[in-house]
Parts: structure tokens; C-alpha cells; sequence
């Protein structure tokens, strides 16, 4: 910072003014005091001196000690975890993210961190690094929370840290650690299954999950979904700007049996706003139904998170010899995400482009498109055949394809 220009007593020059960040020198009554930074924030100390080049060498001592990392802010010590969860708050309300919404309670939440909540409440910051955080892990691992679910906690921590970095109330953003998750899901529904699990599904839902199956429309897509939006004269559903994931504009055909479908939910609610609703009001959540549906036609299963065995439908565990609860019942099994899979999947099967399947799926990255765009058994089964074929065509005969495949197989083994 610039220094105060000082008059000396002795004669008329004024002193050089200082470089900035050299921090400042002044006098107050007969004791010299000195201000520097810290990480954007004023810092001014008394050198309990006199005498000037005094004060001088200890200004030089303090900015050393800034520079190599030494003297940190009072706030820092001050800074807690409410704090951050503010500032984490706003950040997500400034900008607008979807993923923050209201509990029953009015309180703004965002997915992960209600367990933060509970486990440092009333920590300070610099204490939360370290064994807080091993004992939060171990502790939500004992839980039954899956690796994926405890990540979304932490990234929300990190993102925390960040934020007050960014505020100038860090100096440095702590090192959080970030559990190995599994890969992508592979589920499909077939279409076999798909007729099976909408005749087992409560007749509210099946429209969701036809349009669902057929078009790869987001689940929180579908609950918004306007008949403003459903063009039936063209056969055509566009998403408006700021409804979806991305907040960009979407154009879906219809296909199939949707134009019907959508015209006799027309009929059957002439002055809604909403494609889709149960008795006349927005369809929440339908979790229990979707559940009880999947394991009746076999596409899911429960198992109970104590011993792992696999459970009843009416959710009694042989090993443990009892009915288990809600909450140690682990759902394994199809998820409605799991229909925009089987959508980008189909599109391209059909013979879509690439590049039209990925705008109609509203993928913003084609790296995102590549993981909903899973091979499955039968593609494979269905390039050998294709291999197979272009062999034959070319001279080489299915006995040798055959004898080929075989002598493959006694390698492999």
C-alpha cells in the first residue's frame, strides 16, 4: 500500500511513497504503527516503538510472514459452517440451480446436505478437515448410504470451501476426500417388460411412463409438462426455455401410440393446464407404486441391508426371521430413469443420427449422450450375427465361422 507521506522536521522534502503491497507506516502521538493485508483484509498492528527504522523492520518481518503463509485473518478462525452453508445457499438462490428447493418446512435444501447439517452443525471451519470428515464417511457407510449418495454430500462441502476461498475468508480449500463410485447404470426395459409393468402400475401413472418409454423425457419433465407445450396437429411436444435440465428449447415427436394416448387425456380433462395429473391435481411422488409394481413383474427385487438376503413382497427376511422395516429395506431394480436410457437407446437402434437422437434426449455433451447410450447383450448378439453374415457373404462358410468361435472359446478357458 501506498505509504503516508510524512513531513520532516527538519526540512521540506516529503518521503517516497511506497510500492504497493510494501504496507504502510504512520505515526500516532510518538508510536510508529504499521497496516498490511491478509488475504484482502486490513491488518493494522502497533510496533510498540519510537523509533521508525524499528518499525520498518518489523513491518518487513510481518509481510514476510504473510508471504509464506504464516499469519492468517482473526475471521478465519471465526468462520463456521453455517457460514459456508449460507454463502453455499445464496450462491445456488443468486443463481438460480433447480436442484434447490423448499422441504415440508419451508426451509431451502439442497440434495446433500441435511447429513452435513447434522454432522457439523456449529463447527468451525478449520476443524471440520480431517477426522470429522473420516468419522462423517464411516458413519453414513454405516448407514446403508451408497458411495454416489455420500459424494453429493461432500461435493456440496467442497463446493462450501470453495465459496468462502472465492470470499477471501480462506486461504486455502482443504483437502476432502471422494469415495470410488460404480459405474454408470445399464438398465433397460425391453418392450415386453414395458407392457407388463404398465398393466401393473396404478392407471394414473402408465400415461408417464408410455411417454416416458417412447421419448426419453426427463421424470421432473413430464410432472411440468403443459398441453401448451403438445402440438397434437403436428405430432410434436416442444419444451420451452428455462423448463428444462439445461435451460434449452426441446423439440420431441411423438410416435406411436402417444397421439392417441395424449388425445384421450385431452378428452378426459378439457380445461387442465397439466398433461398429467391424478384427480384433477399434479401427480407427485408415486415411488411406493413404481416399487410394488417393478417387483410384482420381476424387474426389481428388496433386500434387507442387515444380512443382504433377498426379501418377500411383503418384505419378510428368513434370515433375520422377521418383517423388515421401511428404511433397512434396500430397492434393487428398475428406476424410472432408467426409460431415458431405453430411449436414446431405441433412437439410435432405429437409426436416428447421433447428433438428432442427442438433441431430442436434450443432452448439452455428447460425453453424457455416450454413457445413456449403453451397449447392451442383444446389440452385441445382434453385431455378431451382422459379423457373421458379412463373413458368409465374403466367402468364408458358417461351418467356419463355427469351428473359428469354438477354438476362441477353448483359448478364452
Amino acid at each position: 500500500m501506498e505509504h503516508e507521506e510524512i513531513q520532516s522536521p527538519n526540512t521540506n522534502l516529503q518521503k517516497p511513497r511506497r510500492e504497493r503491497g510494501e504496507g504502510r507506516l504512520w505515526r500516532i502521538g510518538k508510536t510508529w504503527w504499521i497496516q498490511y493485508y491478509v488475504h484482502g483484509r486490513q491488518v493494522r498492528e502497533s510496533s510498540r516503538s519510537r523509533v521508525e527504522t524499528v518499525a520498518k523492520r518489523f513491518l518487513k518481518r510481518r509481510l514476510g510472514e504473510v508471504n509464506a503463509g504464516l499469519i492468517t485473518p482473526a475471521s478465519i478462525h471465526k468462520l463456521r459452517y453455517e457460514n459456508m452453508r449460507a454463502a453455499f445457499l445464496g450462491d445456488y438462490r443468486t443463481n438460480n440451480r433447480k436442484s434447490l428447493y423448499k422441504n415440508r418446512a419451508g426451509e431451502e435444501q439442497v440434495c446433500g446436505i441435511k447429513h452435513l447439517d447434522s454432522a457439523f452443525k456449529g463447527y468451525r471451519a478449520i476443524d471440520i478437515p480431517g477426522d470429522p470428515i473420516r468419522d462423517f464417511i464411516s458413519k453414513r457407510q454405516a448407514e446403508g448410504a451408497p458411495n454416489s449418495t455420500i459424494n453429493r454430500s461432500l461435493a456440496a462441502l467442497r463446493r462450501m470451501y470453495f465459496l468462502a476461498k472465492k470470499d477471501g475468508k480462506l486461504r486455502d480449500v482443504p483437502h476432502i476426500p471422494m469415495l470410488k463410485e460404480p459405474p454408470a447404470r445399464k438398465g433397460f426395459l425391453e418392450h415386453g417388460d414395458f407392457q407388463k409393468l404398465r398393466q401393473a402400475l396404478p392407471e394414473h401413472i402408465r400415461p408417464l411412463l408410455t411417454l416416458g418409454f417412447y421419448t426419453g423425457m426427463r421424470l421432473g419433465e413430464l410432472k411440468k409438462l403443459r398441453w401448451s407445450n403438445v402440438n397434437l396437429f403436428d405430432g410434436q411436444i416442444r419444451l420451452d426455455p428455462g423448463t428444462t435440465k439445461n435451460d434449452e428449447a426441446r423439440l420431441i415427436p411423438l410416435m406411436g401410440e402417444l397421439p392417441d394416448m395424449l388425445t384421450i387425456l385431452r378428452h378426459q380433462n378439457p380445461q387442465g393446464e397439466l398433461v398429467f395429473t391424478r384427480s384433477g391435481k399434479p401427480i407427485s411422488s408415486f415411488r411406493k407404486a413404481w416399487s410394488r409394481a417393478c417387483i410384482e413383474v420381476g424387474l426389481a427385487r428388496l433386500r434387507c441391508r442387515i444380512c443382504d438376503s433377498e426379501l418377500d413382497k411383503k418384505r419378510y427376511c428368513a434370515t433375520c426371521t422377521t418383517k423388515v422395516p421401511i428404511g433397512r429395506a434396500l430397492y434393487e431394480g428398475l428406476i424410472f430413469h432408467d426409460l431415458r436410457r431405453t430411449g436414446v437407446r431405441n433412437l439410435v437402434r432405429a437409426g436416428v443420427p447421433e447428433r438428432v437422437a442427442q438433441a431430442i434426449s436434450g443432452h448439452k455433451t455428447r460425453a453424457v449422450f455416450e454413457r445413456y447410450n449403453i451397449v447392451s447383450e442383444r446389440d452385441l448378439r445382434d453385431a455378431g450375427r451382422k459379423l457373421e453374415a458379412y463373413l458368409v457373404d465374403n466367402g468364408v462358410t458358417s461351418g467356419q465361422v463355427q469351428e473359428q468361435r469354438t477354438t476362441e472359446r477353448k483359448l478364452t478357458n
